[in-house]
């Protein structure tokens, strides 16, 4: 290793995995990233009280999990901006201008049968996007995520016995 550099921990995970779970983020719940297994968990300690303790025991765990971020609203606000601006229909930037200004879903805006391929083609741009944030986020606090078909299918690190 370089003098210098910071050697990377890799885990493996379902990108596609943590991307939804970055998409669902919201005040109440919390995603947690086990940094051995690759597994992500899903707590909302304000609906299951039991939650609050799981969620202590894994912040008391830095080496072992890692709290997914949560989507915020100026994130949300610059990659819808950014699509819309990759658009070259003027009608559909038109609609989603204005979709966005009222704070009204994409998908709600595009869900008219015409604009099937724009849908389809903001949700590719939507997951790239929260993809490549979550990268970047994991990388920052020097964790790369590696791509795998079933992280988290065996435990062989014992979560049951780590929470």
């Amino acid at each position: 290793m370089k003098k210098g550099t910071v050697e990377m921990r890799q885990v493996p995970v379902v990108l596609a995995w943590l991307v939804n779970a970055f998409e669902n983020s919201s005040e109440y719940s919390e995603y947690y990233l086990d940094l051995q297994t690759g597994k992500h968990y899903f707590y909302a300690p304000m609906d299951f009280p039991e939650h609050e303790e799981k969620v202590k025991k894994m912040d008391s765990q830095p080496e072992n999990f890692a709290r997914l971020p949560k989507l915020d609203k100026e994130l949300d606000i610059k990659i819808k901006q950014d699509f819309i601006d990759t658009l070259d229909a003027p009608l559909v930037k038109e609609i989603l201008a204005k979709a966005l200004a009222a704070d009204v879903d994409f998908r709600k805006a595009l869900m008219d049968d015409d604009y099937e391929e724009t849908r389809r083609e903001w949700y590719n741009y939507q997951n790239d996007r929260y993809a490549v944030f979550l990268k970047e986020w994991f990388k920052a606090k020097g964790i790369e995520l590696v791509e795998a078909n079933h992280p988290g299918r065996n435990d062989p690190c014992g979560i049951n016995k780590r929470i």
